[in-house]
């Protein structure tokens, strides 16, 4: 019988058909065939039952029991080094749940083992053209890819060339879908993690790298890789098995959880326990309402229990208020920080690393708000702990500070910050060595204190040397590789070099798309300072669509109601108006300031910055009194924020003395007034003290206890 090409690629089996294979291997291999892989099973079960007639399994099917072929509805993408009664298990248990979606509609898998002649290599032949159209075409036709991952902290088909092609023609046809699904076994071993060892699943994520796919015939890679990159991208590609895999470990946390309170265990210390691990889970992928509302849950359980002051409860407010920062809702994380350390101080004592590490979070917080001299008290306190319990000359004690010499440089004292920087700097070179990424990061915050102090040579040969260890340690394409090339666009764009400026912002830009795709928040930050670039040499068009790319990445990310969004509605208000589109300019600086002023409060540095371009906007749109309202809010706040020297606060006086006397604020203005206090500002012409261009730096601040 020849193979029948008509149906080979329409055509699928029943679950009878998987059902009665899966008895005849147990009947024929009765102590093997749990052990069998899918090309053992080929060997020594399809090609002996088709060799006579030199055909495909499912042709057998036809002539013996037609009623077991139809349209297929499932294409199955698997690895045939994995065991053959788990995939067809899973084909099983996916079909059950599909009958129960689909009310009891039948189910049809196209699966290459019976479907494709085993005595002959039906595909060796075909040209391109067939695998990017035909073979597309049939996925597309089929309408849904199962894709049976294993073992789940590496999975296999993610390395098989063959299997990212299947995966590639499901993601890049509209309307198909891609289901990911794995054996019994592997779920059981990743609800484990979930519950006890989420940095695992979240490892298994980054890991999720499609370039790393091989192939037995390097021309079959050469063409796949070519057509994924001519098609949605590796970006878009890693990114949609992540998605899945997110999905379906976010699906089997809140499981968990439901299963306990349906047992009748929602008001045990082991339930709260879970919730919280649940919560961090949510928190870490980004799900920042359900994280709360979980950790939430943990709260009512602890807040019922005798003795309810105690280490959980404390823990339960600090996760709390990571999730609230991440919001951006940093008012409310720092009440919740406060009552982490109550409690902690309370139960563990001052110096224990539980309080400390809260204080250095509180401090974040602090700083994030742009009150820089609580912030400095809270870190104080937090390196006062760390040097009681592990010594000045260890690597946590380091880390604090990093972080003091962050807050000095968002406060604008360059100088201690620099001093904080090199002592961490010292700490790390002599406990970790010179080539090492947490060496590097104090290399980067040195070269972002040198650059808000006007030193740019030191600024970018600090930066370069950070570039130069990332690079040698975690490779050109690592977010702190990505994240150094932008503050070295940042540097020397200060030093007024604006092309190498756009040029290091364009090779981040670049990294960012190929790693984490144009829907993410990296790729959002670098846009917005590529439109920044653009906009200081008067390229207000370019820099508008950076900034749109921008905002369009923050509301997916973020939110609508995030400082980030707010900072870049900002840019586009001020881009605006040097385009003399006053209108809407006052739109996008109004909605910058709403969202300012409900996320960091009307008292805010990053508000008053808003307030004073909003009234540079009214003022060219001559409308002065609005424009003199704006500017002494701003006024206002630098005064008692910054002091009554700041460079800001005199900028401000300045402006306002001009509107009220019926001059009109120029761009130089504006330039001077990013000039005179870069430290606390991202580019010319929108000041934003929110997100200072240190933040970039994947060190960051200090690490966030539970996550």
């Amino acid at each position: 019988m020849a193979d029948n090409d008509e149906h080979r690629l329409t055509d699928g089996v029943s679950v009878e058909t998987i059902k009665a294979f899966l008895a005849d291997l147990k009947s024929e291999f009765p102590n093997t065939y749990t052990e069998m892989t899918t090309e053992d099973a080929c060997k020594q079960f399809v090609v002996p039952r088709t060799q006579q007639d030199n055909c495909a399994y499912v042709d057998l099917l036809r002539k013996q029991s037609p009623e077991r072929v139809g349209k297929a509805t499932v294409f199955v993408s698997h690895a045939w080094r994995y065991k053959i009664a788990d995939v067809l298990n899973v084909l099983l248990e996916f079909a059950e749940e599909q009958a129960r979606k689909d009310g009891g509609q039948p189910v049809f898998f196209w699966f290459d083992l019976f479907m494709n002649n085993q005595n002959a290599n039906v595909t060796a032949n075909l040209p391109q053209e067939w695998w990017s159209t035909t073979f597309k075409e049939s996925i597309a036709n089929i309408g849904r890819v199962l894709l049976v991952l294993m073992p789940w902290r590496d999975p296999v088909p993610l390395t098989r060339a063959w299997c990212l092609w299947e995966i590639f023609c499901g993601i890049s046809n509209e309307g198909t879908e891609v289901n990911i699904r794995l054996p019994k076994a592997e779920e059981k071993a990743l609800e484990q993690a979930i519950r006890d060892d989420y940095e695992a699943v979240m490892d298994t994520l980054v890991r999720v790298q499609a370039q790393r796919a091989e192939a037995f015939n390097s021309r079959d890679k050469d063409m796949i890789f070519e057509a994924i990159q001519n098609g949605v991208g590796f970006a878009a590609l890693n990114q949609a098995v992540k998605d899945q895999l997110r999905e379906w470990c976010l699906e089997k946390a809140v499981a968990a959880v439901e299963a306990m309170q349906t047992r009748g265990e929602g008001n045990t210390d082991a339930f709260a326990a879970l919730c919280s691990q649940v919560g961090i889970v949510l928190n870490t992928f980004g799900e920042l309402d359900q994280a709360i509302a979980f950790y939430e849950k943990a709260e009512a359980v602890y807040a019922q229990a005798p003795g309810k002051e105690r280490p959980e409860m404390a823990q339960t407010y600090g996760n709390l208020g990571n999730a609230y920062r991440r919001k951006g809702e940093q008012g409310k994380a720092i009440a919740c920080y406060e009552k982490a350390i109550v409690i902690f101080v309370q139960t563990l004592g001052e110096e224990d690393l539980n309080t400390a590490q809260t204080y250095g979070n509180l401090a974040n917080a602090y700083g994030d708000m742009g009150d820089y001299d609580k912030a400095i008290a809270c870190a104080e306190k937090h390196l006062a702990a760390m040097v009681k319990q592990k010594g000045e000359d260890h690597p946590d004690t380091a880390d604090v500070f990093v972080n003091l010499g962050v807050t000095y440089n968002d406060k604008g004292d360059h100088d201690k910050a620099i001093a904080y920087g090199e002592k961490a700097n010292a700490i790390y070179v002599r406990t970790l060595g010179e080539e090492h990424p947490d060496t590097a990061n104090t290399y980067v915050n040195l070269g972002l204190a040198f650059k808000n102090k006007g030193e740019y040579d030191k600024a970018i040969a600090s930066l370069e040397k950070a570039r130069q260890i990332f690079v040698q340690t975690l490779g050109d394409e690592h977010p702190s590789t990505a994240a150094t090339y932008m503050n070295l666009g940042h540097a020397y764009d200060s030093s007024g070099d604006s092309s190498m400026a756009i040029a290091h912002f364009e090779k981040a830009k670049e990294i960012w798309l190929r790693t984490v795709g144009e829907r993410h928040s990296r790729t959002a930050d670098t846009c917005k300072h590529l439109g920044n670039a653009y906009d200081s040499i008067g390229e207000y068009a370019r820099a508008i669509e950076c900034y749109k790319m921008a905002k369009e990445a923050y509301v997916e990310t973020r939110g609508e109601s995030h400082p980030d969004t707010a900072s870049v509605y900002g840019s586009l208000g001020s881009a605006y108006r040097e385009k003399g589109e006053y209108d809407k300019a006052i739109a996008h600086l109004e909605k910058a300031k709403e969202v300012f002023t409900a996320t960091l409060g009307s008292s805010s540095p990053a508000t008053a910055a808003v307030s004073m371009n909003l009234g540079i906007a009214y003022s060219d749109s001559g409308d002065r009194e609005q424009a003199c309202a704006h500017i002494e809010h701003a006024l206002e706040v630098f005064t008692a924020t910054l002091g009554p020297d700041h460079p800001n606060t005199r900028q401000a006086a300045y402006s306002l003395q001009q509107v009220r006397s019926g001059g009109a604020m120029s761009s130089h203005d504006c330039a001077t007034l990013v000039l005179c206090s870069p430290c606390i500002l991202v580019a010319f012409p929108f000041v934003c003290i929110y997100r200072c261009a240190q933040h970039m730096c994947t060190c960051g601040r200090g690490g966030e206890r539970g996550e």
